[in-house]
């Protein structure tokens, strides 16, 4: 009987980054039998590996994110990117590779869509290209701020101590961001109440009064009737008051998402009484911050103008944007164009003229900053403990009309009966 021959294992095909004793890296394919023979043999030539990953050719099929795809894009949280950024920089700082920190952050998310997108960076790292420009393939999900610091980042080698700043930063942005929406949120939550009460009344409460009303005729008081000739419409054309109001929300939808609407918007975040201080703040907030931490990064100043004009969020800040690039590539000051903007508060913009002239703009932005900030809360506060009377205000006006229009013909048909 001849003796069973043990099949020789099948070599695979293995995709290596390695660093040398000098600290460049350097990167290639293997054929070996396993992995930890190719760990072996780049030791054995004083590499450090890096990461050790099978070909596209030897690996198990698996689904990939396609760069730009708007789906995966959409659904990818701004949170997620917090905790990425967060999960990274800790795990560099105890010695985890890049390569592993990608595959383990995409192993533990909830999210099916940012562990696609996190293993198509992945795949990318381990293809030899940089952080920043695998990250820069989705614009939708990661900020142009944090392109640029990561691009910085690798100039330097500061990868850890970037990525926890850009936490920070970012951290800062959400919970400023979430004020301020809170704000907001609150008298869109009390028109809607008011409006649901308006509601029921018209539809369910009005038209028990109705016998009643009918007997008094042409005595009933005007704000009566118009309130009787309301409810008798919505009653009998309920199906176009439905699709007006519809036809209102798809025009409003479709005119705020327009260049011109947005703009609109824009100008009345900035002049509306009430809310200007508050929306102003949180613009100096984001980009005396952002302005701060790229110049300090030692990011390009044309490429850090660039920047700003996304993360302000505002267009009216454009023409400021245009003549701050306009100066700086004259070679002037920058802070004349500052001071000459009423965009700017002038504590802020008095700050940054002392920070050039002294030399220490980065450090003068990030107190500047920190001024906004608090400044930014008290506006908040302010913004909020006004609208809260002004709304209850509002629905007094329009509960009460209502109640009078309908308690004054019961009124006068008591005096009538009394007499």
């Amino acid at each position: 009987m001849v003796p069973a021959v043990a099949e020789a294992p099948i070599p695979q095909r293995y995709e290596w980054r390695a660093r040398r004793t000098d600290g460049s890296q350097q990167r290639g394919v293997m054929e070996s039998e396993s992995h930890g023979e190719v760990v072996r043999e780049l030791r054995r030539q004083g590499m450090a590996v890096v990461s050790i990953s099978l070909t596209d050719a030897d690996a198990a099929p698996q689904e990939r994110a396609t760069p730009g795809d708007k789906g995966l894009s959409s659904r990818f949280k701004r949170d997620e990117v917090l905790a990425l950024c967060t999960q990274l920089s800790v795990m560099m700082k105890t010695g985890v590779s890049l390569v592993e920190g990608l595959e383990t952050y995409a192993a533990q998310t909830q999210s099916k869509e940012a562990a696609a997108v996190i293993r198509r960076i992945k795949d990318d790292v381990c293809e030899g290209e940089d952080l920043s420009l695998a990250m820069a393939k989705w614009p939708r999900v990661f900020p142009p701020v944090m392109i640029s610091l990561l691009k910085a980042a690798e100039a330097t080698g500061m990868m850890d101590q970037m990525l926890a700043r850009i936490s920070k930063d970012l951290a800062k942005q959400r919970k400023f961001t979430r004020q301020v929406k809170g704000a907001m949120a609150y008298p869109g939550i009390m028109l809607f109440v008011a409006f649901v009460a308006v509601a029921v009344i018209m539809t369910f409460v009005l038209p028990k009064f109705r016998p009643l009303f009918a007997a008094q005729g042409d005595r009933l008081p005007l704000i009566t009737q118009g309130l009787m000739a309301l409810a008798d419409s919505i009653h009998g054309h309920w199906v176009l008051w439905l699709a007006g109001l519809s036809g209102l929300v798809v025009v409003g939808v479709c005119w705020a998402r327009s260049n011109r609407g947005r703009a609109q918007l824009d100008w009345l975040r900035l002049h509306t009484p009430v809310v200007k201080r508050m929306f102003q703040q949180l613009y100096v907030v984001r980009f005396a911050g952002t302005m701060g931490t790229l110049l300090a990064a030692g990011v390009n100043l044309l490429e850090v103008i660039k920047i700003l004009r996304s993360v302000t969020g505002n267009s009216q800040y454009g023409p400021l944007w245009d003549e701050l690039e306009e100066r700086v590539n004259r070679g002037q000051d920058m802070s004349a164009a500052f001071l000459k903007s009423d965009l700017v508060p002038r504590p802020v913009s008095a700050m940054i003229n002392a920070g050039e002239r002294s030399g220490r703009l980065c450090e003068t932005l990030d107190h500047a900053a920190a001024f906004a900030e608090e400044e930014l809360d008290s506006a908040i506060k302010a913004a909020t403990s006004l609208i809260e009377p002004i709304m209850i205000l509002g629905m007094g006006v329009v509960v009460g009309g209502i109640a009078a229009a309908m308690l004054l013909p019961i009124f006068g048909l008591s005096k009538s009966i009394h007499t």
